[in-house]
């Protein structure tokens, strides 16, 4: 494993080896979970992440935080190991686990960290390790390794709205529905629309549609994941290729650019 800082461990694949990606986001403000049951570390962890532009929501114990992993989305985690109810190495299991935060890079912070504790970290899915006490060195040199996946992250996560059509089959009891309906939005991960008929929640359905300027249509499978008002469905996907992925994920950030440098005189006609 290679070394950092004095009492500083970090390793985001199998070998252990630290990667530190120059190309992220600098425009946003990471959202970042903070379970920590030591005052002092708490406190320190505040104020230099803040310092850096995150965007905190600190805990000191551990079952709030449990809940708040099922509910909402973040873009990092930072676990005190040692809390004394859900210890930080099963709230790291909870996270891989979750819908929305599978992904997220994940610190553990501990005061003791023996090599058998690191390893069962690992295999949960911890990404980072920090020994205490912490310091503002060690947590801007670990933010700027963990900031490139924040960004592709979020680039998964980032929605678009475009209207486009969508074509849905699923089976009610052996009986085929083919219902096509209408986008409202959509990114790497699913798509919001709006359709006739409703599938079985949880359900599987396998989804038909093209991006505009792209010919290579999709056919993908979808899980149904909540209905709304007015008709409006949430489909999360469920097994994209890398390449399916990518063209989603290029296609929101082309999306998102050509608005955001468009002139407001030719939005008004």
């Amino acid at each position: 494993m290679s070394r950092a800082p004095a009492g500083f461990h970090a390793s985001i694949d199998e070998t252990g080896s630290l990667e530190v990606s120059a190309e992220y986001d600098v425009d946003y403000n990471p959202k970042i979970l903070v379970v920590e049951h030591e005052p002092e570390t708490l406190q320190r962890l505040q104020q230099t992440l803040t310092q850096m532009g995150a965007d905190l929501h600190c805990l000191e114990s551990s079952p709030p935080a449990a809940e708040r992993i099922n509910r909402e989305k973040f873009d990092a985690f930072f676990l005190d190991l040692d809390l004394p109810e859900i210890s930080g190495g099963e709230l790291a299991e909870r996270i891989r686990w979750s819908k929305s935060n599978s992904r997220c890079p994940i610190v553990v912070i501990t005061n003791n960290p023996e090599p058998a504790a690191l390893r069962r970290c690992f295999r949960a899915g911890v990404n980072f390790f920090l020994e205490k006490p912490v310091t503002r060195q060690q947590l801007e040199t670990l933010l700027n390794a963990a900031r490139g996946i924040m960004a592709q992250e979020r680039r998964r996560y980032r929605r678009v709205a475009v209207r486009l059509p969508i074509r849905c089959r699923w089976q009610i009891q052996s009986f085929p529905q083919m219902v096509t309906g209408q986008s409202l939005d959509i990114s790497a991960s699913g798509v919001r629309l709006q359709l006739g008929l409703t599938p079985t929640p949880g359900g599987v359905v396998q989804v038909q549609f093209k991006l505009p300027g792209d010919p290579r249509p999709f056919d993908v499978t979808a899980r149904l994941a909540r209905i709304g008002p007015g008709q409006e469905l949430a489909l999360t996907f469920v097994g994209l290729t890398q390449e399916q992925r990518q063209r989603l994920m290029d296609f929101a950030g082309k999306t998102l650019t050509q608005a955001r440098t468009t002139p407001l005189s030719s939005t008004l006609g």
